[in-house]
């Protein structure tokens, strides 16, 4: 059985630390990534997962990042055929406009406000775990 992997993207070195040590409190790999350009989806207008698996098991990211927003990214995974499923994504943010709560909400991604409680993001990556299978493989 493997360890259940994380991916977060945040351009803050703080907060990408911060939820690195969290994750692998909890026994988690854990890839850190201060841009979204990482994700296949990001690079190319037409580009698709082109995963046969996901490539993690949860995934949070800022909302406020250079070049793409959180919720464009995970707009663009769904519309893409990202295989992670949704529930196990969240946004984090210390400001939400009513129109981003909206968007967050239809997509039926999580919400992480900042300054977040550790407690909380413990409570949601719980949560994530229950939908995940750790005998099969991560891409």
């Amino acid at each position: 059985m493997r360890k259940p992997r994380a991916i977060v993207f945040d351009d803050e070195e703080m907060v990408l630390s911060l939820f690195r040590d969290i994750l692998e409190q909890q026994d988690f790999e854990v890839l850190i990534y201060s841009e979204p350009e990482v994700c296949p989806v990001y690079k190319e207008k037409d580009a698709e997962c082109g995963k046969d698996k996901p490539c993690a098991d949860v995934l949070i990211t800022d909302l406020r990042m250079p070049g793409m927003n959180g919720i464009e990214l995970l707009q663009k995974q769904t519309e893409r055929g990202c295989l992670l499923t949704i529930k196990n994504k969240a946004v984090i943010t210390a400001d939400l406009s009513e129109e981003n709560g909206e968007t967050i909400s239809d997509l039926g991604c999580g919400y992480i406000k900042k300054p977040f409680k550790l407690d909380e993001i413990r409570d949601w990556v719980t949560d994530c775990l229950k939908r995940v299978d750790l005998s099969k493989p991560v891409g």
